[in-house]
């Protein structure tokens, strides 16, 4: 089974956090550009680095990390009660009352991932719930589980 940390739902979020990226660096380099007078020209671009551009290039990459680290070792449990993730030691739940959004992807090899919520941006590590389960090997088994106990109707991207 194919292992990338990368879901096609990602797609959406990367170019929508590449924007405001991209406009948070603009905004960072005309304040910089105004204190340059005052300062050495270097040491307004090594603390627009540390102090902008190194927090957000965590930011951005995080949930993706956090899932190449996981994911071989993520359990997932659906109880009549909730959705449990086990990536670790740290379990992570949503209750099934909780579940706003049922839509899944399937691969050709019947495999596939589920979403549970309308989050855009991926699962991480600071997420306290569970948004998506990852390579779901018979993703057809768990949707209709999941949508007779949610009585959600599950939607095919």
């Amino acid at each position: 089974m194919r292992r990338s940390v990368f879901l096609r739902l990602d797609l959406r979020w990367m170019r929508f956090s590449l924007k405001f990226h991209a406009v948070v660096f603009a905004i960072t380099a005309v304040i910089a550009g105004l204190v340059s007078t005052s300062l050495d020209l270097h040491e307004v671009w090594m603390i627009a680095l540390a102090t902008v551009v190194v927090p957000e290039v965590f930011h951005f990459t995080e949930p993706f990390i956090w899932r190449y680290r996981t994911l071989h070792r993520t359990t997932y449990y659906v109880t009549n009660q909730r959705v449990v993730s086990v990536p670790r030691r740290r379990a992570r739940s949503a209750r099934l009352a909780e579940i706003d959004n049922l839509s899944y992807v399937e691969e050709k090899d019947g495999s596939g991932y589920i979403r549970l919520d309308r989050r855009i941006m991926p699962d991480g590590y600071g997420n306290g719930t569970v948004a998506e389960l990852i390579h779901v090997p018979d993703v057809h088994e768990v949707v209709d589980l999941l949508s007779g106990l949610t009585g959600r109707t599950p939607v095919a991207h």
